[in-house]
């Protein structure tokens, strides 16, 4: 990634990218919502953005978070044994004594399949994502073991949501690996045990924006951004201190190059609980715009005011392929495929695999989408076992997040900082409204305003 921007030397500079990586990852550590590690982290991100004399400035709301203090699978016929495992906190507990139930395996725990078979027992999947859930208000097992998707990969750690919670009752939830679900099933287990204790508590979390106001054209905005939040008992190096690494040196980066148009940098909290804090801000952006317009139809809103978000989530492993996914006009998408084959780079764009479903990306640029704003997301995906103790640093390096932040510098530089007009439509089409709405009701997520 060597070579010029379209006015001077490339700047994204990989080390100190690198540096703010290993701050987040090795030195703070976990950053689940609502901690005291996500707190330092904020604290970290905003002094940075503050450094570069930027508008920094924190988005406070509420959430509902936990930490587990018992999650125990006890294997008690044919033979005894206790199984690793990790709790979905937020999904429900079984209290101090646990709950015991016989074992019953189900290829998928979509609607189609869910029966009275279910009933009063430990159902053990591989298909198990806030799946049936309406159908567990009838048959309700007692709880779920759900089976890690790959041989040899740790167990995994997952948030379980409390307005799921709230709507269809308490469902205790724990991971295990692939490798003990395989074992749990060819070995016959008939009974087992399931313990899930957690300490459940409301708390204060916050996104982070630095803001570098445009010298030609203020009142377009970009919004910069990836979250900085983990879930619980993890590193989160490549998902996602990687990509809030490459938006502070992209901060670094136009606060030093300039910009016609305001950057909005923005370090997003919640995005493992579903999505709450750009959902967040999307719904201030939403309410604000509304009570303008309930005024003056034709007055211009923050809203209105918001051109593009780019989302950068998941970066930095060290053996891995970059991706890109965009909602909104024909030529978002295709002015990254262009740009990748000037540059000389491999960025597919997905239509579907991994996180993109129907175009549709399972992070923060989906939330602004959903109301009207283009999104485009770059990500680069490795080996590093997310959702697990195992995304390290171990796995990545300063020559990833320059090759991805170089790029990104790029795209920003030809058409946000120095485009004479706005390059891309501000519109999101029907059909993709319509794949974000299935994207929603596929994973429980409310969206904004809701």
């Amino acid at each position: 990634m060597q070579g010029l921007s379209v006015k001077g030397v490339r700047m994204f500079d990989g080390e100190k990218a690198y540096a703010h990586l290993r701050e987040l990852a090795a030195e703070i550590g976990p950053r689940a919502s609502g901690t005291q590690n996500e707190k330092r982290a904020a604290e970290y991100i905003s002094s940075h953005f503050k450094s570069l004399g930027l508008n920094a400035y924190y988005q406070e709301f509420n959430v509902r978070t936990a930490s587990a203090l018992t999650q125990r699978l006890e294997v008690l016929k044919p033979y005894q044994d206790e199984v690793e495992c990790t709790a979905f906190l937020l999904a429900g507990d079984t209290g101090p004594d646990g709950v015991e139930g016989e074992l019953i395996y189900m290829d998928s725990l979509s609607d189609e399949y869910i029966s009275s078979e279910i009933d009063g027992k430990i159902v053990i999947t591989s298909g198990f994502f806030r799946k049936g859930l309406e159908l567990f208000k009838k048959h309700r097992p007692k709880g779920i073991i759900n089976i890690g998707r790959s041989p040899r990969m740790p167990v995994g750690h997952t948030w379980g949501a409390a307005k799921t919670k709230e709507k269809y009752g308490p469902m205790p939830t724990i991971n295990v690996t692939f490798d003990d679900g395989l074992k749990l099933l060819e070995s016959n287990v008939e009974k087992v045990r399931l313990t899930v204790v957690t300490d459940e508590r409301d708390a204060v979390t916050q996104n982070v924006i630095g803001e570098l106001v445009g010298s030609e054209r203020p009142d377009e905005i970009v919004i910069i951004g990836g979250h900085y939040d983990t879930v619980p008992d993890v590193p989160g190096a490549s998902d996602n201190a990687g990509g809030t690494a490459v938006v502070m040196e992209l901060a670094r980066v136009f606060k030093e190059k300039g910009t016609q148009r305001t950057m909005r940098f923005t370090a997003w909290a919640g995005e493992e609980m579903m999505l709450l804090g750009s959902g967040h801000d999307a719904l201030r952006l939403k309410k604000d715009d509304g009570k303008i317009k309930k005024k003056d139809p034709e007055a211009e809103s923050e809203l209105d005011k918001v051109k593009l978000v780019v989302n950068v989530d998941v970066q930095g492993a060290r053996i891995g392929t970059n991706q890109a996914s965009a909602l909104g006009p024909s030529e978002l998408g295709a002015s990254v495929k262009l740009l990748a084959k000037v540059e000389g780079i491999s960025v597919p764009m997905p239509l579907n695999g991994g996180a993109v479903q129907d175009g549709v990306y399972s992070s923060d640029g989906t939330s602004y989408s959903s109301i009207g704003i283009p999104s485009v997301n770059f990500m680069r995906y490795g080996k590093t076992p997310l959702h697990s103790v195992e995304d390290t640093i171990r796995w990545l390096d300063s020559g990833a997040l320059r090759m991805q932040g170089a790029f990104i510098e790029r795209f920003l530089t030809m058409y946000i900082a120095e485009s004479k007009t706005f390059p891309f439509e501000r519109a999101v089409s029907e059909e993709q409204m319509k794949a974000i709405e299935r994207y929603y009701q596929k994973f429980l997520i409310r969206p904004p305003g809701e």
